[in-house]
C-alpha cells in the first residue's frame, strides 16, 4: 500500500509540475499544489483535470493559506479550511453564488459535482484532452535538444549548447532547468563580472560562474556559493526552531572576514579595539567594534567605487547555507583573548575561512522568529529592530559555534566581538 501511495504521490507531483509549467505566466499561486500533492495525491490529480485548474483557482483559493501554519519540527503544514458534508456546499457558494443553472439548488452541489473536479462523480475523469496531449508531445520533443545541449556543455562547446537549449525552449517555453543552462552557457561565453577578476580557470558546471574571484579594490577574494535547498534551524536553540527548508540562490561570499587593513583602506580610519603595538598582526585581523549601520555605510562606499556594485551583507539563510553545506568543523578559535589573523585555520569545502569563531558576523536580516522567509520584511534595509549576528566569537565557548546559533543586536551598537563578511549578488 505504501508503495502504491508513493507511486501516485510521485505521479501527482510530476503531473502538477508539468501542468504548472503550462501556465504562461508561471503564476506562483499554482506552486502550492505541488506541496499539497505530496499528501493529497488524489485530490490534486482531480483538481488538475477540473475547470478549477483552467479557471486559475488553486488550493489556497478554497482552503486558505497554509504557509503560516507550521505545526511541527519538520515544517508540516495544514490549511485553514477543510470542509466536510454540508459545509462543502457552503464553500462552493462562496464563489458560485448563483443557484445551479440545472437544478436551481444551492444546497446539494456534491450530488452532481465532484468535490474537486466539478464533474459527474459517477463518471471517470477524461484524461485524454487533445490540447493536453499536444502539449505533452511538444514536451517530449523538447527533451531531445535539451539532452544534446547538455552533452555539448560537457564537451565545452558553449555556443552549440546554447543553440540546442534555445531550440528546446521554443518547444517548451519557461522550462526552469533549461533556462538555467542557457544562462550558464551565456556566462561561459562572456565570463567577465564587473568589479571582479577571475582567479584561476575553474567554473561551476551548473551556473557557468567562476568559482573564485577577487575584488581588486580591496584585494579580497570571493568564493562562489552555488545555492540550493538547505535545512535551517536546530532543536538545540530555542530561537532556531522549527527546522525548515529554504532555497538559496547562488551568490559570492568573501573568503575571509574583512580585515582592519581593508576597512582602513576603504573608510580611512580603524575603529577596532584590538590594534596597536600589543597586536602586531592587527592589520590582518578582522575589523571589529563596528555596528550594523557602520557596515552599511562601508558597503555603500564600496558600491560607489566598484563597477556594478552589488556588495552587501549575507542574509542569515545564505550564511547558514555556506556554513552548513560547506561542511566546516569547528577549530580552536574560541575562548581566546583577542581575534586572530584571518585564514589562520582550515577552510571549508567552499574555501571559506572562520565562519565559526574569530568574530561574530553581521547579517542583513532582522532578528525575527523562524521559519525564515525573505519576503516577510525581515530583509528590509530600514528599521531599528535587532539585526542577526552569526558564527560565534573568539571569546565565546564552543556551544556558540553551532551553525544554527543565532544572536540579535541593536543595529547601532559597537562591540569588540562583532565584525563582518561581505557578500555579493550574482549578476542576472
Amino acid at each position: 500500500m505504501t508503495l502504491i501511495r508513493s507511486f501516485f504521490a510521485l505521479a501527482a507531483v510530476a503531473w502538477c509540475g508539468a501542468a504548472l509549467h503550462a501556465q504562461p505566466a508561471q503564476d506562483p499561486r499554482f506552486q502550492s499544489a505541488g506541496a499539497c500533492g505530496r499528501c493529497h495525491v488524489v485530490s490534486v490529480l482531480e483538481w488538475g483535470s477540473s475547470r478549477h485548474f483552467k479557471a486559475e483557482v488553486d488550493c489556497i483559493a478554497c482552503h486558505g493559506p497554509s504557509a503560516g501554519h507550521v505545526i511541527d519540527e519538520r515544517n508540516n503544514i495544514k490549511p485553514d479550511k477543510i470542509p466536510h458534508g454540508a459545509a462543502i456546499t457552503g464553500l462552493c457558494v462562496e464563489c458560485h453564488s448563483a443557484a445551479c443553472p440545472k437544478t436551481k439548488s444551492k444546497e446539494t452541489c456534491s450530488t452532481c459535482h465532484h468535490i474537486h473536479a466539478l464533474v459527474d462523480p459517477k463518471r471517470p475523469l477524461d484524461n485524454r484532452d487533445p490540447e493536453w496531449e499536444a502539449q505533452r508531445q511538444r514536451w517530449v520533443e523538447a527533451k531531445i535538444p535539451a539532452a544534446d545541449g547538455s552533452a555539448l556543455m560537457g564537451r565545452g562547446q558553449w555556443q552549440e549548447a546554447l543553440q540546442q537549449f534555445e531550440r528546446s525552449l521554443v518547444l517548451r517555453p519557461g522550462e526552469p532547468e533549461v533556462q538555467r543552462r542557457v544562462q550558464a552557457c551565456r556566462r561561459r561565453l562572456a565570463p567577465g563580472l564587473p568589479g571582479f577578476e577571475r582567479v584561476g580557470d575553474t567554473f561551476d558546471p551548473k551556473t557557468g560562474l567562476p568559482t573564485l574571484v577577487v575584488a581588486r579594490e580591496l584585494g579580497l577574494q570571493f568564493a562562489l556559493i552555488p545555492g540550493g535547498r538547505v535545512e535551517l534551524g536546530s532543536t538545540h536553540h530555542g530561537d532556531s526552531t522549527p527546522l525548515h527548508t529554504v532555497a538559496v540562490r547562488p551568490f559570492y561570499l568573501a573568503v575571509t572576514e574583512l580585515t582592519q587593513g581593508q576597512w582602513t583602506a576603504l573608510m580611512g580610519q580603524n575603529p577596532s579595539l584590538y590594534q596597536g603595538p600589543k597586536y602586531p598582526e592587527a592589520v590582518r585581523s578582522p575589523v571589529e567594534n563596528i555596528s550594523w549601520s557602520d557596515c552599511q555605510a562601508a558597503i555603500a562606499r564600496l558600491n560607489q567605487r566598484v563597477p556594478g556594485g552589488g556588495f552587501r551583507l549575507p542574509t542569515e539563510a545564505e550564511w547558514e547555507f555556506a556554513a552548513r553545506e560547506g561542511g566546516e568543523s569547528a577549530n580552536d578559535a574560541f575562548n581566546l583573548a583577542a581575534p586572530r589573523p584571518v585564514a589562520s585555520g582550515r577552510p571549508n569545502r567552499f574555501g571559506i575561512f572562520d565562519l565559526r569563531g574569530n568574530v561574530w558576523e553581521w547579517c542583513s536580516s532582522l532578528y525575527r522568529p523562524y521559519p525564515y522567509d525573505a519576503q516577510d520584511g525581515r530583509e528590509a534595509p530600514e528599521g531599528k529592530d535587532l539585526r542577526v549576528l552569526r558564527g560565534g566569537g573568539f571569546a565565546d565557548g564552543a556551544a556558540w559555534f553551532d551553525v544554527s546559533a543565532r544572536f540579535g543586536e541593536r543595529p547601532d551598537r559597537r562591540l569588540g566581538t562583532n565584525g563582518l563578511r561581505l557578500a555579493r549578488s550574482v549578476p542576472e
